[in-house]
């Protein structure tokens, strides 16, 4: 977090850091970066980007994840995207590396580009007016793990990509993050299968062919010639299929 308030600092802009129950001196290191703090106690990303909302009185509202890292001229493009569209999303670089989990992480996630032509963008970098944000009631705090990003954008029925809002941010550094992040989205997914049929979501557990057999699990990501990636991918996969089939035995809508 240090790096993205470094980058933020001197921005014409109310810098608010929630600190969502953390345990790693998030509330510390962020008064020391000039941010203002506000406390989150139940830990949620909803529930943490509403508090932030609910914390200022702003009229364009920009949410960037903690561990993102904004370019030069990043929120004076939001800005300017904002005067002209009451959502916008900006585009994310997800950093290489050297292990298969961060080649894996960097090849295929926050492509903001193809999922802003879809409807929804992640809210690691996205920007909306606040006259929008509360007419949708801001983010859904029922998503238990991940999702409600994309609900928030297709509810709100139009959003505009923001080329020039470029953020940074790290990949996955191990198999292990990248499995828990699988079974975040596929608890997602399913969720959101639900409340957008057609248009977002899928029952992962309902498919869990690709575990042992086939490249499909690769495929799906634009991947196919990286082999050495399959079994990565599967995991990822993996992770979905627990997920998808967590939310399903709970009942989730």
């Amino acid at each position: 977090m240090s790096r993205t308030l470094a980058a933020l600092r001197g921005a014409a802009a109310e810098v608010i850091v929630v600190d969502n129950a953390s345990r790693d001196g998030t509330a510390a290191a962020a008064l020391a970066g000039g941010a203002r703090v506000v406390h989150e106690p139940r830990p949620s990303r909803p529930r943490a980007r509403n508090a932030g909302a609910r914390a200022t009185d702003a009229g364009r509202l920009v949410f960037l994840d903690a561990d993102c890292v904004p370019e030069p001229g990043w929120l004076d493009a939001m800005a300017r995207c904002l005067d002209e569209h009451p959502l916008v999303a900006g585009r994310v670089v997800v950093e290489g590396g050297a292990t298969r989990a961060e080649r894996f992480d960097s090849r295929w996630r926050l492509r903001q580009d193809e999922t802003v032509a879809q409807g929804w963008a992640g809210s690691g970098n996205l920007g909306i007016r606040r006259e929008l944000f509360e007419r949708l009631g801001g983010f859904d705090e029922s998503f238990a793990h991940a999702g409600e990003d994309v609900d928030l954008c297709l509810r709100a029925g139009d959003i505009v990509l923001c080329p020039e809002a470029v953020v940074r941010h790290p990949p996955a550094r191990t198999v292990r993050q990248v499995v828990a992040r699988g079974f975040r989205h596929g608890h997602g997914s399913a969720r959101l299968l639900r409340r957008h049929p057609g248009r977002a979501g899928r029952d992962d557990w309902r498919h869990p062919g690709p575990l042992v057999r086939g490249d499909w699990a690769l495929r799906r990501f634009g991947l196919e010639r990286e082999r050495d990636l399959l079994w990565i991918a599967r995991a990822e996969y993996a992770g979905r299929v627990a997920g998808s089939l967590a939310a399903w035995l709970s009942g989730a809508r």
